[in-house]
């Protein structure tokens, strides 16, 4: 297992075994797809690629809000200056959290087409 796998651990959460194979359930509670071992591995690989990217956004967005917020409350203890570094703050969370959501779902908008796995009794 590599780095980049390991890092995928939040979509392979998402994946059950089964004797037929891996079963997707997206938040793990949708509605089971049958996949092969080898698009599990795929999309646990893209997500940790994902991630990195995710990570280096946020660094990249909180310096860019430091930055609009040093160019307009320069002192740094201006009131302005808090509430404008939170707001922005805030807005970076929730356009993280989106973005993660986004790329969690990957594979059910991939396998959206297949049928629904029904095995003959539970495991």
């Amino acid at each position: 297992m590599s780095i980049i796998d390991a890092l995928g651990w939040a979509m392979a959460t998402q994946f059950q075994s089964h004797r037929e194979g891996p079963v997707y359930r997206q938040d793990r509670t949708g509605r089971p797809i049958l996949v092969t071992e080898a698009e599990r591995r795929a999309f646990v690989r893209a997500f940790g690629w994902k991630f990195l990217a995710h990570v280096a956004g946020l660094m990249a967005a909180i310096i860019a809000a430091a930055v609009v917020t040093a160019q307009f409350y320069p002192k740094g203890d201006e009131p302005g200056g808090f509430v404008l570094m939170g707001g922005l703050l805030v807005a970076i969370g929730l356009g993280l959290y989106a973005s993660v959501k986004w790329a969690m779902h990957a594979p059910s908008r991939a396998l959206s087409g297949r049928p629904t796995f029904s095995s003959g009794a539970s495991s």
